[in-house]
């Protein structure tokens, strides 16, 4: 895909795998259950879109862009490239909704999720690191392995969520809700012993 702008498209079922997609622009386009498996975005922007029931694997990116995207009911896979999409630098908004989706090996890095909505969500074996996370709900989420590293987790709530790794010292987390027993894996942060 090369050089094409989309307006109010909807794409569907399409299966991409290994390709790059090149210096287009996506407006208000719907994806449904389209497959993109290792493939690049180079020059592209992606505005007020939406992507349902679609699989994203090992996406790659270089100077491309999104601005208010939606992912429902899909799975994101290994990938490594959220600040890269960033439209106007570190802290810019460019998620809207994470609903209902399987996230594994993902890595969020210098990203602004400030009050959002991750209930419910399964993200299994993927890292925030450096992340403004307050105020964000965490509720009934399946953390699984998944690290907060120097990440602002202020008043975020993380009750009935499971399997999250928080490093203590290196995060702010002054009013951030927990439940028990999972609390007690905070203190694994601290390599202390507990008879």
């Amino acid at each position: 895909m090369q050089e094409r702008y989309y307006e109010e498209q909807l794409v569907k079922d399409k299966k991409l795998q290994n390709i790059t997609i090149e210096h287009c622009k996506f407006i208000d386009c719907i994806f449904e259950n389209c497959t993109f498996e290792d493939c690049k975005v180079h020059r592209c922007v992606f505005v007020n879109c939406r992507f349902c029931s679609c699989r994203i694997i090992s996406l790659t990116s270089q100077y491309s862009e999104a601005k208010n995207i939606t992912f429902q009911n899909c799975s994101l896979v290994g990938i490594h490239c959220w600040n890269e999409l960033l439209p106007d630098g570190k802290y810019a908004h460019f998620m809207d909704e994470l609903k209902d989706c399987n996230i594994k090996y993902n890595s969020f890095l210098e990203l602004s999720f400030r009050k959002f909505d991750f209930s419910g969500s399964v993200i299994q074996e993927s890292i925030f690191e450096e992340c403004d996370l307050q105020e964000s709900n965490f509720k009934s989420c399946r953390l699984e392995a998944t690290q907060f590293f120097k990440c602002d987790i202020r008043k975020a709530d993380f009750r009935e969520a499971t399997g999250y790794v928080i490093d203590i010292p290196s995060n702010k987390m002054r009013k951030a809700k927990f439940s028990y027993p999972e609390v007690i894996s905070l203190l694994d942060s601290l390599e202390i012993q507990i008879d």
